[in-house]
C-alpha cells in the first residue's frame, strides 16, 4: 500500500515481480484488451478489476523495471480486494506503515508521513510538513552540537523549549478536548450546537435532559477540537441522571479545557466567583480550576448594558442568537494554544518526547555522552 487507510478518494497499490504480473493478468481487464506486458510503460491503462461477480474501475500503470501500480477507489474494501489478489498469486503484502519504515529517509520523516495521514486541519498539516522537511531534525542536530562543545546549559534550554511544545505536537493528530459543563439547564447543549454550527445535542428546557456524554469534532483557529457535552452537575435521586453526572465528572478530569457555563438571567455576583463556588461544590474544596473558562450564556436576555465586557477568563455569549460567539471561539483558541508556528521545531510523537525527556535527564546529570546517544535515536 502506498496510501494510508482513511479519507482519501483514491488508494494506490504497488507491486513488482512475476507473481504481481500474474495477479494483474488474472484480475485486470484493460479497456484496450491487452495484457499488462503489452501496455506502454509509464502510461495509464484504464479497465476493470474483476473479483468474482464484482467489477471495479481501476487504472494500472507499469514501469520499465517490471513494477506496477493499481489506482482504485479509496477506503478499505477496494484496496483489500486487490491486495488479496496479489497475495493469492504469491506476493508478499507490505502495508503502508511498514513501507514507510523501510523507505523513509529518517525516522522523523516516516513518523511525519504517518501523522500527516491523521491530520485534520491545514494548520496542523503545515506544522507536520515543516517537521518532515527538517525543522525538528535540524534542532536536534543543533542540540547535539551544543553537547559536543560542552555547552550543557544551552542544550538543556533547547530541550526544555522542545518539551514545552510537546502537548501542541501531540495535538497535531489528537484533538484538544473541551468539556462543556455547569449546572443543569444553563444552555450547555445549545452552546455546543452553536459552536459546531448544527443541531448536535437535544435542547429542552427541562433540567437533566442530557444523560450521557455527547461529543462533536470541529476546528478552532486551525486546531482540531473535540467538544464534550455532559450532564448538568448536581445531586440527584434519579439513577440514570446520576450516572450521567458521574461520567460528566470523568470528562472534566481529562479535558484540556473546561467551559463552565452560567445562566446570565440567574447570575448574581461576580461570574468568576460564582464559577469557583460551583466548581468547588461539584468537585470538592481542593479541586483545581486553572483550566476553566467561564461562559455566561443567555446574554440576550439581559438589558442592553448589563452584560459585562469580556475578560481573559469570562465571556458573555448568547448561544441562541450567536452574540459574542466569535469572541468566545477566539478566546478558546488563545487558551488552548497561546502561540505556535510552523517555523518552530515541535516534537509530535510520544517516542520523540520520551527521547527528549531521557536526554534532558542526562544533561541535568552532566552526562553529555549519554544525552548525545539518546538524541542519535531520532
Amino acid at each position: 500500500m502506498l496510501t494510508p487507510v482513511g479519507r482519501g478518494a483514491i488508494a494506490v497499490v504497488a507491486a513488482e515481480g512475476d507473481a504481481a504480473r500474474t495477479a494483474i493478468d488474472a484480475s485486470f481487464v484493460a479497456a484496450n484488451g491487452r495484457p499488462i506486458l503489452q501496455q506502454p510503460p509509464d502510461r495509464i491503462a484504464f479497465g476493470h478489476w474483476v473479483c468474482g461477480a464484482h467489477r471495479e474501475e481501476v487504472i494500472v500503470i507499469r514501469d520499465d523495471d517490471g513494477g506496477v501500480e493499481v489506482h482504485c477507489h479509496g477506503g478499505v474494501t477496494a484496496a483489500e480486494r486487490i491486495l488479496t489478489a496479489f497475495a493469492g498469486a504469491g506476493c508478499e503484502v507490505e502495508l503502508w506503515p511498514e513501507r514507510l519504515d523501510r523507505t523513509a529517509a529518517s525516522k522523523i520523516e516516516a513518523e511525519a508521513d504517518l501523522a500527516l495521514a491523521r491530520a485534520t486541519t491545514r494548520r496542523t498539516a503545515a506544522i507536520l510538513l515543516a517537521q518532515r522537511a527538517g525543522t525538528l531534525s535540524r534542532e536536534v542536530s543543533g542540540i547535539r552540537g551544543d553537547l559536543a562543545s560542552s555547552r550543557l546549559a544551552a542544550a538543556r534550554d533547547r530541550i526544555d523549549a522542545l518539551l514545552a511544545r510537546a502537548q501542541v505536537g501531540l495535538h497535531l493528530t489528537e484533538p484538544w478536548r473541551i468539556a462543556i459543563a455547569g449546572r443543569p439547564n444553563v444552555g450547555k447543549s445549545s452552546l455546543i450546537n452553536a459552536l459546531v454550527g448544527y443541531q448536535r445535542a437535544i435542547v429542552f428546557d427541562q433540567p437533566g435532559t442530557t444523560r450521557d456524554v455527547l461529543t462533536a469534532d470541529t476546528a478552532i483557529d486551525g486546531w482540531p477540537v473535540r467538544l464534550v457535552d455532559a450532564a448538568g452537575i448536581r445531586e440527584t435521586e434519579d439513577e440514570l441522571e446520576a450516572e450521567g453526572v458521574r461520567r460528566a465528572r470523568q470528562q472534566l478530569a481529562t479535558a484540556d479545557l473546561v467551559l463552565w457555563v452560567l445562566d446570565a438571567w440567574e447570575l448574581t455576583g461576580d461570574p468568576q466567583a460564582v464559577m469557583k463556588q460551583e466548581w468547588r461544590e461539584a468537585h470538592g474544596p481542593t479541586a483545581a480550576s486553572s483550566l476553566i473558562l467561564t461562559v455566561v450564556n443567555k446574554a440576550d436576555l439581559l438589558p442592553g448594558d448589563a452584560s459585562q465586557p469580556p475578560t481573559d477568563g469570562v465571556q458573555f455569549v448568547s448561544a441562541r442568537t450567536g452574540e459574542r460567539l466569535a469572541e468566545l471561539i477566539e478566546l478558546i483558541g488563545r487558551r488552548l494554544v497561546p502561540a505556535a508556528s510552523a517555523d518552530e521545531a515541535i516534537p509530535f510523537t510520544r517516542r520523540q518526547i520520551e527521547l527528549l525527556s531521557a536526554a534532558h535527564a542526562s544533561v541535568v546529570a552532566g552526562r553529555a555522552n549519554d544525552a548525545t546517544a539518546v538524541l542519535w535515536k531520532f
